[in-house]
């Protein structure tokens, strides 16, 4: 099981600090040459749609989910996803 953000597998679930589930990981990103995690790219349910989110805001990954620092509503307008808008990003 993960404990690093950057060892997280596409699928593992999203939650925010409540538990409610906000959806599930689709990749994580570092930019540059880095091999730190910077971003963390979700599928939201709700919307239905990928949006990136700091790495900042992710409060742990443990219990095989990643969990969020906002509630989700703090992330609704988080913009889609668009990698061409993002050129220097790349999967970790």
């Amino acid at each position: 099981m993960a404990t690093l953000l950057e060892e997280v597998t596409p699928g593992t679930p999203v939650v925010d600090r409540t538990g409610e589930s906000l959806g599930e990981v689709r990749a994580v990103y570092g930019s540059g040459e880095g091999r730190l995690a910077e971003f963390v790219l979700v599928f939201w349910t709700a919307r239905g749609a990928e949006a990136l989110v700091p790495a900042d805001d992710v409060e742990s990954v443990s219990g095989g989910r990643v969990t969020l620092m906002g509630s989700a509503a703090s992330y609704e307008s988080l913009a889609a996803f668009d990698p061409s808008a993002n050129p220097q990003l790349h999967r970790l």
